[in-house]
């Protein structure tokens, strides 16, 4: 099996992913990295400890349709978020802490700070976390999340998304990334 590194992700298939600047969206103008990318090797430091705390995860923490701890479900589409966490060579990374957050299916985050109209579920934290098993993959049981207003212009929606947190071996070895929905 060939796999793709996270390096070849980054730098990209030109025919598949649009260059960093594309000057008619508006938003890569600011974001748009002005240098090439280079690779940067792990040190000791990032590949040793002390890492995220593991020990404490159950298999509750994994389904954010009942972690809530109400005795109730959350309300929206359910959908299974699976996938592999794979290292520079294609091997899976076993006992790697995954951790996700996303809105509810209204679109809203049970978050102080987020005061979008759309209601709360009482029955949806809208946060879970699991480990990955010896070949690598990782399992979420969640709700779609719901799209939601955002203050970029005036009539702009962030689409559905998930937040993941990938933990490697250090607290230093970090990947925060989102996936979308169409």
């Amino acid at each position: 099996m060939n796999y793709i590194t996270i390096g070849e992700i980054v730098r990209g298939d030109r025919e598949v992913f649009p260059p960093y600047l594309y000057e008619a969206y508006q938003s890569t103008r600011r974001r748009a990295p002005a240098l090439a990318l280079i690779d940067v090797p792990l040190t000791l430091s990032e590949l040793t400890g002390p890492g995220p705390a593991i020990s404490a995860i159950t298999p509750e923490d994994a389904d954010l349709t009942r972690n809530a701890g109400t005795g109730g479900e959350a309300i929206g589409q359910r959908i299974i978020v699976t996938g592999r966490v794979l290292d520079e060579h294609g091997n899976p990374v076993p006992d790697t802490l995954l951790e996700i957050w996303q809105a509810n299916a209204a679109g809203r985050y049970l978050h102080k700070w987020d005061q979008w109209l759309g209601p709360l579920d009482p029955h949806f934290l809208g946060m879970g976390r699991c480990l990955t098993n010896v070949e690598g993959v990782y399992r979420f049981l969640t709700i779609r999340p719901g799209a939601y207003p955002w203050k970029n212009h005036p009539n702009a929606w962030r689409p559905a998304h998930i937040h993941f947190s990938v933990f490697g071996p250090s607290i230093l070895s970090r990947l925060v990334t989102q996936m979308y929905f169409p």
